[in-house]
């Protein structure tokens, strides 16, 4: 069985072209199951409309009130029932072969429980801007093709079930990326599968397609570092990356309370992924008790962690200094 999970917030300027794509493709879903995160446009009456002429079931679930993108994909995934679950944008377009080649690699490759295939960047009209997703900087940085786009992703479900719900640390892409890279379970597909729309009030917007000038991107490097300098010695960003630990550690801890460990887990690579959560959760406590202090104190303090090894799983000195200046006022 085939599912589809789509996230919708005030789409209705492109979500009719994405839906009449799925309703083209070689292989139909069984099912749409679409969250509504309150649109206040037309964008629910749009659905009802295809609700009505769809050939396959479509679930509208309806938030009453606005809740972000990332819990909106979280109420539609966690409504889903297929053995296969893909993961779908208000605003793309989906080349008619995409869900038959991807059902067709899984059927190729079973022990993979994590697809991500490419897609060719458009402009707002669907025009191509000659370019993939591969291509672009933002994906190689995770290595190659390392899809943290959950628009480009199809999930095996017996996956998704240990893997959801969602942590709020986490991009819901990002999450199921890495959980499935951790545990060798991703496949890429090189083939573009669809348009990857970019326009000014896409969730997910950035400099896809856009020109700019030398002093343009001098200048937002410089803001960026400062931003991103601020945001690494905020205690909200400590919490907040402590947290991502604690959800690693929960999920291998899932895995392993089941009766049986799925077929589909590495008990080796689980290992490993358990050994390097739980020492970057001591490290985290270790850090967390060193910038308790002030002043001397908390360099002495900073200095010894260091010396024990607690600042190896992160950026090694970078994140010592990082809190040594960690500003814990108001925490």
């Amino acid at each position: 069985m085939i599912s589809v999970a789509m996230a919708v917030y005030n789409g209705e300027k492109y979500i009719s072209e994405q839906l009449q794509s799925i309703l083209n493709q070689t292989v139909l879903p069984d099912e749409l199951v679409i969250c509504n995160d309150s649109s206040t446009d037309s964008s629910l009456s749009l659905l009802e409309m295809f609700k009505n002429k769809a050939s396959f079931k479509v679930k509208i679930i309806n938030h009453e009130l606005n809740k972000g993108y990332a819990a909106a994909f979280n109420t539609a995934l966690c409504a889903v029932s297929g053995d296969l679950v893909f993961i779908c944008d208000q605003d793309d377009y989906w080349f008619s072969d995409k869900i038959e080649s991807v059902v067709n690699a899984f059927k190729e490759n079973p022990h993979f429980q994590f697809i991500s295939h490419n897609a060719t960047c458009t402009d707002s009209n669907l025009k191509s801007l000659e370019k993939t997703l591969f291509d672009y900087d933002v994906i190689r940085k995770l290595e190659y093709g390392s899809a943290i786009h959950g628009c480009v992703t199809c999930i095996k479900k017996e996956f998704l079930d240990y893997a959801l719900p969602i942590p709020y640390s986490y991009t819901f892409d990002r999450w199921f990326a890495l959980l499935a890279q951790f545990l060798n379970l991703k496949l890429l597909i090189d083939k573009p599968l669809q348009y990857y729309r970019r326009h000014e009030k896409a969730v997910t917007f950035d400099t896809i397609g856009k020109k700019q000038t030398f002093f343009n991107k001098i200048a937002r490097k410089i803001i960026k570092n400062y931003k991103s300098i601020n945001k690494a010695r905020s205690m909200q960003n400590f919490d907040f990356q402590r947290s991502k630990a604690t959800y690693l550690v929960d999920f291998i801890e899932k895995i392993r309370s089941a009766p049986v460990l799925p077929s589909w887990c590495d008990e080796h690579l689980l290992n490993i992924m358990a050994e390097n959560a739980y020492q970057k959760s001591i490290a985290f406590q270790n850090r967390a008790e060193a910038i308790k202090h002030t002043g001397i104190d908390r360099l002495k303090a900073v200095l010894s962690a260091y010396k024990k090894g607690h600042y190896k799983p992160f950026k090694g000195i970078q994140t010592a200094l990082d809190d040594l200046f960690r500003n814990t006022k108001g925490s």
